[in-house]
């Protein structure tokens, strides 16, 4: 949907025909769910932030302005509440079990051996706590990026800064990432 095209539906909401939110929803639905997803590592706690920012947008549609795309504004709508729900529950720790992030269909294969499964799903807990120690600037970038394939630009007018700031961010959070891994690796093989 192109943006004029977004501009007139929002036109129709904000004038009477609520119904129409429901081509934006539809339309945003299963995108924010993975930025939300990238935050909160549980299908539940994503698809009750996705929720929420629907309901926030169209609450709060007649602030639109246009200055951005649809997508941006409601990224950062979807950034902000999975901060601050993380930050109501002062989570150390975004996830509370293996059996949650398998859960998740992050090993979907079912051909591997159950030692083969607890070594990926092991794994897999490894970087979700490496991604989740990054500052939040870095999360946030490294999250757009890789779980929504965002642009730097586009994560720039998410975030609210540079495009060059958005880079330094992702190197930084890459370079963190690393070392992260290499000592969780490094403490496994001892």
């Amino acid at each position: 949907m192109e943006e004029n095209k977004e501009l007139e539906i929002i036109s129709e909401i904000l004038n009477g025909n609520t119904e129409k939110f429901g081509v934006i929803a539809e339309k945003y639905a299963e995108q924010l769910f993975r930025v939300a997803l990238g935050y909160m590592h549980s299908k539940e706690e994503a698809e009750d932030i996705v929720q929420e920012v629907l309901i926030k947008a169209f609450n709060s549609l007649n602030t639109f302005k246009g200055n951005s795309k649809l997508s941006t504004w409601l990224y950062r709508i979807t950034v902000n509440s999975c901060l601050n729900q993380i930050n109501k529950h002062k989570r150390t720790s975004l996830f509370s079990s293996i059996e949650e992030i398998k859960g998740q269909g992050l090993d979907s294969s079912d051909q591997k051996n159950p030692e083969q499964q607890l070594i990926e799903e092991e794994r897999n807990l490894k970087v979700r706590k490496a991604i989740d120690s990054l500052p939040t600037n870095q999360k946030t970038a490294f999250i757009l990026q890789r779980y929504k394939e965002l642009s730097q630009k586009e994560i720039s007018e998410v975030m609210g800064v540079t495009e060059g700031a958005v880079e330094q961010l992702l190197q930084r959070g890459k370079r963190h990432l690393k070392k992260r891994l290499k000592k969780s690796v490094g403490k496994t093989a001892k």
